[in-house]
């Protein structure tokens, strides 16, 4: 039998290596060109989500750039209402803030002794644990407190933020106006019958499944902010409109999201009511609409193809915050789904699809993992 040629042989270390350096410069390139990659990607999800109303208005004789230009519209129209009804009260908190501040201090008067007790005892063990300086040395420490350049930051945020979004949207824009281009031109480069139908099937799937996912989370996440809105009117909190408005928008964050709502509503109700036992009220009622939108409201409207395990969801949060920043934070989620919505049509990605998914009900996989131990052991 004849030796096989070097050029013949297969390494299956090599093909990881190659594999291995392909994921990380996609990683260097996603982190590297995310000043162009974050208008395009959120471009790519608002064409999304409307593509398939746009192409529903095409069977009634409504071009695909007058539909285009009217959900674009829309939207900035949304935005503008929202950044008014937004923009007084938080000038109004900005200008302020030394009474609020003030005013916090005070109403937590009464455990700031506890919480002083904590903060002496860590001292003490720091000193304690700190060793000795030498005599006659004195330590001169210069501290930059970094609030310039944290104003500077928060200063140049939104019109970044803005700029941003206006590109998203131009693009946009163009994706939704241009019909079915980009996919007669699939089709047109594809060899194959059986792959034109697969890549089709794919891109539609997509398509209408991450359409109805950010319309049902945006559906979700409105009732969460009447709930709130309403809640809040009734405990007496001030401008329950926006605190329905960041709720709507901080929803969208899983995990992060609430948790920040919460804090922030808390943070508010202290310095608003007298007393703290009524003020704790308010997140604890923000907690409670959070709960059961989680628990039973987004597992139902949902369908399983669409939701993903938290493990899955946090990594994702992680990483795209590493490489994007809040941009990161609020596409993390959808591009998860949209790539689980992928993986679920191709069948040497089925098994990441499946990771990515929620725990599933099946009695036998969850029999063989309990008895598992046992088999190993005997």
């Amino acid at each position: 039998m004849a030796a096989k040629r070097p050029d013949e042989i297969y390494y299956p270390s090599s093909r990881v290596a190659l594999s291995g350096i392909f994921i990380l410069s996609i990683v260097a390139a996603i982190y590297l060109a995310r000043d162009f990659l974050i208008p395009v990607v959120f471009a790519f999800l608002i064409a999304l989500t409307f593509r398939p109303a746009v192409r529903k208005l095409a069977r009634y004789n409504v071009p695909p750039w007058a539909a285009a230009t009217g959900f674009a519209s829309i939207l900035v129209l949304t935005f503008v209402v929202a950044a008014y009804l937004a923009s007084g009260p938080i000038s109004a908190w900005i200008a302020d803030a030394p009474e609020i501040q003030r005013a916090f201090l005070e109403k937590i008067r009464s455990i700031r002794s506890w919480f002083g007790g904590i903060l002496n005892l860590t001292e003490q063990i720091q000193d304690a644990a700190a060793p000795a300086s030498e005599a006659g040395v004195q330590e001169v420490v210069i501290k930059d407190s970094g609030l310039p350049a944290l104003f500077a930051t928060a200063a140049g945020y939104p019109a970044n933020f803005v700029f941003m979004m206006s590109g998203a949207l131009v693009i946009a824009l163009f994706l939704m106006a241009s019909g079915d281009l980009f996919y007669e031109k699939l089709v047109r480069v594809l060899p194959t019958l059986t792959d034109k139908k697969m890549a089709l099937r794919i891109v539609y799937d997509v398509e209408r499944e991450v359409s109805a996912y950010l319309f049902t989370l945006t559906a979700v996440n409105a009732g969460v902010a009447v709930a709130v809105g309403i809640s809040f009117q009734l405990l007496g909190m001030p401008t329950p409109y926006l605190w329905a408005l960041l709720a709507f928008v901080v929803n969208f964050i899983p995990y992060i999201g609430p948790i920040a709502g919460t804090a922030l509503s808390g943070l508010a109700a202290i310095v608003v009511f007298d007393t703290l036992s009524y003020a704790l009220l308010t997140p604890l009622v923000y907690i409670v609409i959070i709960g059961i939108e989680t628990q039973f409201v987004s597992p139902y409207v949902l369908s399983r193809r669409l939701q993903i395990n938290s493990v899955a969801i946090l990594l994702a949060l992680a990483f795209w915050t590493w490489a994007w920043g809040i941009p990161g934070i609020i596409v993390a989620v959808p591009l998860l789904v949209t790539f689980r919505i992928f993986c679920s049509h191709l069948e040497s990605l089925s098994a990441v699809g499946e990771f990515l998914g929620e725990s599933t009900t099946d009695a036998t996989a969850q029999a063989e993992v309990v008895a598992a131990p046992e088999k190993v052991q005997s």
